[in-house]
């Protein structure tokens, strides 16, 4: 039997804000099932520890290297509360196919790389997509604490959009549940991104 592309799953840091544990939880356990039939890579979000740096950068207004390297290694605290609920899952310090489940260690793997913009403008969701398109996957799930994309507050979300799409949805006001810069990194990568909730539908966006 051929083995399946690896998948990338970033397990957002909004369900560690929004849902506590318990939602870190729902998303390891989801990734843990998927890691049963092919290789995982698990990308941490950033989530109230990336906020932390987004406060400190208003106040003081960082170099943009500054608050990258910090904004990295915030996605690392929340690797290090994803460990122990990923027991079985390999630490990679570069961007490579996982043996099975493997978690990326955000400052080194994505540290000094001229591709990957330093922009507030690209957060985790871009960096998932990136990390995506450097091990051949084909296609990158984003845990969030959203049903979905969607064009305004209070709709329902979108079930499918192009890369296009959602950069002119964006652009309108809209799709504010992933990064500005995930258009592009869906141009650049060809990867196929899911916009989800642990165990959700949510939306697929593809390049074209």
């Amino acid at each position: 039997m051929t083995e399946r592309p690896p998948l990338v799953v970033k397990i957002g840091g909004g369900l560690l804000r929004t849902e506590g544990l318990d939602g870190l939880r729902r998303a390891c356990a989801e990734a843990i099932e998927l890691a049963r039939d092919r290789p995982v890579l698990v990308v941490p979000g950033g989530g109230p520890f990336a906020d932390a740096v987004r406060a400190v950068d208003a106040q003081v207004d960082l170099a943009d290297d500054v608050a990258h390297a910090l904004a990295l290694r915030a996605m690392d605290q929340l690797g290090t509360l994803l460990a122990p609920l990923l027991p079985s899952a390999e630490p990679l310090m570069r961007l490579v196919v996982p043996r099975s489940l493997a978690l990326v260690l955000a400052a080194q793997a994505f540290g000094g790389r001229p591709e990957v913009p330093q922009s507030w403008a690209v957060t985790s969701d871009s960096l998932a997509v990136l990390a995506a398109g450097a091990i051949g996957a084909e296609e990158a799930i984003l845990l969030k604490p959203v049903a979905g994309v969607v064009a305004r507050s209070n709709d329902a979300p979108v079930r499918a959009l192009t890369a296009g799409e959602l950069e002119a949805l964006q652009d309108a006001g809209g799709g504010r549940a992933v990064d500005p810069y995930l258009p592009e990194a869906i141009r650049r990568t060809c990867v196929t991104v899911i916009v989800r909730a642990p165990g959700g539908i949510g939306t697929r966006i593809v390049p074209a």
